[in-house]
């Protein structure tokens, strides 16, 4: 009889788990009560100081069309619907009255903030993509040299959503070293930091007649969750280099006789950074080992020499540290630790540290830098000679 009990509660009990794993829909949306976004542009509005929100939303009936943004009659894909608030989520819900639908954000690829909103401070208007249960903690930051609405309406002509294109531009940042993508987890955690600099890339718009396009000009430098400068393209590389993020990228050289220009694509690079306190003076032995090929040169010159070959790494080498010196001079400048050597201080020189820290921003400018760079050209692609006409019969 126990036995009989026992079952019929573990049946009970199985149908009631059942009741509930099965009822997965409760508490969900239906997909035509959605408006779902896949870009945010966040700007300051300039007559009340709200916050003005411009949400891209996919329109579905458009989507699956091969038609694209023009004034011939053809509809886009998306729409660009904005909306004031006191705050984001405030200007978020304003959003529905336009919309009529809530605004679904777990697709969203970027959010991009204007210049005024980042120079005023990220610190309060990142909260909620931060907190918002649907929002990706790996969506991707990006600041706008002016408005960020201006970015949103730039509509590609390969792609028929901006964000989405928006997204692969950052995500090709391998290519260059230029710059290199952050999102909001990796953000906030830095602007947590004691002293190492939040970097975010900032992104523009060109205008060519009818044609907007968008590009990465560099790096936002951050300081307390504020905008207090910008790191220009071969800046953002020379951190890169020091950071060991360095994935690909193109340097060009003087020839070894100054004839013409060598075009060298970096295939492999790393590094490690080891610091030292001597004497009260804080020094960083900056190892680096680069690999590159040989891809392009406009010389009639033999370079598959082991003189040319020797000549070229040492001015690439050159190169490499020019980078690092302009990273390091320009965050000097703005006193702000761009590369976390006051975190690599901490974990190797504890005690020290604490009474560093008091007056980092002082003491960074005077760290010395001792740059050891190992470059090696591996391969001439499939030329090792010049091809150039045969001096024969001439």
């Amino acid at each position: 009889m126990k036995k009989k009990m026992n079952k019929s509660i573990m049946k009970l009990g199985l149908c009631f788990i059942m009741l509930f794993a099965l009822s997965g829909c409760l508490g969900g949306r239906e997909i035509n009560d959605l408006e779902i976004v896949i870009g945010m542009g966040v700007d300051k509005d300039g007559s009340t100081g709200d916050v003005l929100l411009t949400a891209q939303v996919v329109k579905e009936g458009e989507i699956s069309r091969s038609g694209s943004s023009s004034g011939d009659g053809e509809s886009k894909a998306f729409w660009n619907v904005n909306g004031k608030g006191k705050s984001i989520f405030d200007a978020v819900r304003q959003i529905t009255h336009k919309t009529g639908n809530r605004l679904f954000v777990s697709h969203n690829q970027a959010v991009i903030f204007g210049k005024d909103i980042a120079m005023e401070g990220l610190q309060k208007y990142i909260d909620f993509f931060l907190r918002t249960h649907e929002m990706r903690p790996t969506t991707l930051i990006l600041i706008a040299e002016e408005q960020a609405s201006d970015i949103m309406d730039a509509k590609p002509e390969t792609e028929k959503l901006p964000a989405i294109n928006i997204a692969k531009l950052v995500k090709t940042y391998g290519f260059t070293s230029y710059f290199y993508k952050v999102n909001m987890k990796d953000f906030a955690s830095c602007m947590m930091s004691e002293t190492t600099a939040s970097l975010a890339p900032l992104i523009n718009v060109s205008q060519d007649k009818d044609c907007k396009d968008v590009y990465v000009s560099g790096m936002a430098v951050f300081k307390n969750g504020k905008m207090v400068g910008k790191l220009k393209q071969d800046e953002v590389r020379g951190v890169l280099w020091v950071l060991g993020k360095v994935k690909s990228g193109v340097i060009i050289i003087p020839s070894p006789n100054e004839q013409g220009d060598v075009v060298l694509e970096i295939t492999k690079a790393k590094s490690k950074v080891t610091p030292e306190i001597r004497d009260s003076k804080i020094i960083m032995h900056i190892k680096i080992k680069e690999e590159s090929s040989l891809s392009e040169k406009n010389t009639t010159e033999n370079l598959a020499t082991i003189s040319g070959l020797e000549k070229m790494q040492k001015v690439t080498a050159e190169v490499i540290r020019q980078e690092i010196l302009a990273a390091f001079n320009k965050s000097g400048e703005i006193d702000t630790d761009v590369f976390g050597f006051g975190e690599m201080l901490h974990k190797k020189y504890n005690k020290e540290w604490k009474i560093l820290k008091e007056n980092w921003d002082e003491i960074y400018p005077t760290i010395e830098l001792r740059i050891d760079i190992e470059t090696k050209i591996i391969k001439t692609d499939l030329l090792k000679k010049p091809a150039t006409p045969s001096e024969e019969g001439k």
